[in-house]
This record gives C-alpha cells, sequence and structure tokens, in this order.
C-alpha cells in the first residue's frame, strides 16, 4: 500500500504525523530566518508556500476534522495568506483516496460482502475523494449510482484530531484563535453528526418525500439494501462544481439567471 493510502488510525501514530509536521514547519521558519539576516528582501512567500504545503499535506493523510478545518476556512476570504488558502482550497474537490484492499474491507466489515456481490459493476478507484469520505461509481439494474465510503477511523478521532492540529493550525498560518473562534465552536459536533451515515440516510429519505412537489430541484435516491454504517448509495448526478461553473461559464446572462435564483 503507497504511503498515500495509509490513514493513521491510532493516536500515536496520528500525534506521530502532527509532531513530524512541526518540526518540518519549524525546519522552514529557521531557514527562512538566516536568509532574511542575509537579505531583507527575502519574501515571506516562499515561506508561506512551503508552510502551506506541510500543513495540507498533514491535513489530507489525517483527513476527518483536520481536512475538513481546510475546508471551511478557505472559504473566509482574508482570514488566510494567500498560499494559505489557495492550498487549501483543494480540500474542497480533492484529497487522497483510498486504496483497494481498504475499500474492500471497508465493504466486508459494514455491508458483508465484497462491492461485486452487491453491484453490477462498481469502480474501485474513486472518482472523488474529500475531508470524510470518497465516491465511487457503481451500477444496479441499469442505474448508475454513486456510492460514498466514509475513511476508517475518522468518526472515533474527531475530538482528538481537533485537540491536535488546533494549536499548529494558528501557529504556523499566524491566525489568532478568536478569528477562528467561531468556527471550532460548533465544528466538532456538526462534525460528529456529518460522520453518521445512519442520519444522513434516513433525512436524505425524508428530504426528498417532503420536496418532491418543488419543481427543478432534484435530490438522489438513497438506497437502504446498498448502504451501511459508514457505506452510502444514492442515484448518481452528473453536475460540476460552483466554482467550476463561476470560471468556465462564458454568458454572463446565465450567471446573472443563476444569481436572482
Amino acid at each position: 500500500m503507497s504511503e498515500q493510502n495509509k490513514i493513521p488510525t491510532s493516536k500515536v501514530a496520528r500525534a506521530s504525523q502532527v509532531f513530524r509536521t512541526s518540526m518540518k514547519v519549524g525546519a522552514n521558519y529557521i531557514k527562512h530566518s538566516a536568509q532574511k539576516a542575509i537579505n531583507k528582501d527575502v519574501s515571506e512567500d516562499v515561506l508561506n508556500d512551503k508552510n502551506a504545503e506541510e500543513l495540507f499535506k498533514l491535513m489530507s493523510q489525517l483527513k476527518g476534522s483536520a481536512l475538513k478545518i481546510a475546508q471551511l476556512v478557505s472559504m473566509d476570504n482574508g482570514l488566510l495568506p494567500k498560499q494559505f488558502a489557495e492550498k487549501f482550497a483543494k480540500a474542497q474537490n480533492s484529497a487522497m483516496a483510498l486504496s483497494t484492499p481498504l475499500v474492500i474491507n471497508t465493504f466486508k466489515k459494514y455491508v458483508g460482502k465484497h462491492p461485486n456481490e452487491l453491484f453490477d459493476s462498481f469502480n474501485l478507484n474513486a472518482v472523488h475523494a474529500a475531508s470524510i469520505g470518497q465516491v465511487h461509481e457503481a451500477t444496479k439494474d441499469g442505474k448508475k449510482l454513486a456510492v460514498k465510503l466514509q475513511y476508517p477511523g475518522v468518526a472515533d478521532s474527531i475530538h482528538s484530531d481537533l485537540n491536535m492540529v488546533k494549536p499548529i493550525f494558528l501557529r504556523f498560518i499566524g491566525v489568532k484563535e478568536n478569528a477562528v473562534k467561531h468556527y471550532f465552536d460548533e465544528f466538532e459536533e456538526r462534525l460528529v453528526e456529518e460522520c453518521d451515515y445512519d442520519l444522513e440516510l434516513k433525512n436524505a429519505i425524508e428530504i426528498s418525500e417532503f420536496t418532491k412537489h418543488i419543481p427543478n430541484l432534484i435530490i438522489p435516491k438513497y438506497y437502504k439494501n446498498l448502504s451501511g454504517k459508514k457505506i452510502l448509495t444514492m442515484d448518481w448526478i452528473d453536475g460540476i462544481s460552483l466554482s467550476t461553473y463561476i470560471e468556465t461559464e462564458k454568458n454572463q446572462d446565465k450567471k446573472i439567471n443563476w444569481r436572482k435564483h
């Protein structure tokens, strides 16, 4: 299994990664300070680039609450230095995916079957990967489906990860705690809810039923018989992210009409 597919599940392993990142970021500061002592015109941008890369790499490996922090703060314009904001914005749409053995083991543990036993076809390579889970493409009875898998250990490590990552996050990007206090106040509780796939399944089915009369509102159908505690199966809906739409849509009238609605 490659390094990028290894998700540290023990507190010791995760703390060790945080410590190694702290040392790398600290070394970057020392090197930058030495360079600036010789040349006062040395830009802070180089330091921020290196530290943003190290911190994003750590959060991508820890996933869960760590990567979710990156997602949230990257959406608040002006909160982060430019280099951190640009790097963390990647967390909104992509992250490192689980390896094939971990995907199969997740199915066997929570559904009791290999994915090929459940679906007519199943792509073992994730098509999307984010903070707490990744999405696979599958088919069943002629329907194209999206299958979401939750990363192992994410729900159990929320509290400890927040306690580990918060100090390094605040220290190394130069953000005061009161500037992000409103993120952390409800962050842990909301993330616990997000990791509850049983709750998401229940809510999705209820919302779909309550809103079925609303025109042009598309909600994917969820399949309880193809889901489990850490696995959710729903209809596949093609689309693009809002940021991609804004960047690529050249017709200004369409953009104006979208904003009105």
